[in-house]
């Protein structure tokens, strides 16, 4: 093992946030940070050709977001494992500069690649659930809940639910135990603004119908 696994690792530059904006390359260091594995275990497990990976896993390990575990010869191979490098990721608050050009496509990166991720951890979800049930045992009833809701808060009760919300994910962080059902959450809690009709006017073209200045 080449070092100790950390409780968290945080990304502080934009190359390594760019990396985890891709699906597939989020699943595989899912999939590491629950458990050591082979790209063939990996490959396996997302039903996709072990040669569709070795270029995203070369990409997570050369960012440092997975560690080779262990390496063994396998007849004139040599096979390695990885795991990932903490079992959970923050980032660094001083990639979102909001109000800079490079804040905003940061920012637009981390939405588009959570979502993006747990969009296709879901589709392909539903699709493996039934060829991996096991016909000869007992139906167990596992729950899917996926909802989007807005609702009127004022500040004293937006604070108490975010700070329940964060504790309900800790619990849920901490809460597994390997070997049993693996399950995904993915959560999202904002505040909604919206432009008013100037502002969305001074940062919008000519309407349909409109003309523009004239030179």
């Amino acid at each position: 093992m080449n070092d100790e696994p950390l409780s968290s690792y945080t990304i502080r530059d934009l190359d390594t946030l760019r990396v985890l904006s891709d699906p597939l390359r989020t699943q595989i260091f899912d999939l590491c940070a629950m458990q050591p594995r082979t790209v063939r275990e990996i490959a396996g497990h997302l039903n996709l050709a072990p040669t569709r990976l070795y270029y995203h896993i070369n990409l997570l390990e050369k960012h440092g977001l997975i560690l080779v575990d262990e390496t063994r010869r396998v007849g004139n191979l040599i096979e390695k494992r990885y795991r990932a490098v903490a079992p959970t990721l923050e980032i660094d608050a001083n990639l979102f500069a909001i109000e800079t050009h490079q804040g905003k496509e940061n920012v637009t990166t981390l939405v588009r690649s959570t979502l993006d991720s747990a969009r296709d951890d879901l589709l392909r979800s539903l699709e493996a659930r039934p060829k991996t049930h096991d016909p000869d045992a007992t139906p167990v009833e596992r729950e899917m809940v996926l909802f989007r809701l807005h609702a009127y808060l004022n500040d004293e009760q937006a604070a108490e639910f975010s700070q329940r919300l964060k504790t309900l994910v800790d619990d849920f962080n901490q809460a597994g135990i390997p070997g049993e059902q693996t399950y995904g959450l993915a959560v999202a809690y904002y505040p909604v603004f919206y432009y008013t009709g100037d502002a969305a006017g001074s940062s919008a073209g000519p309407a349909d119908g409109e003309e523009g200045p004239q030179s």
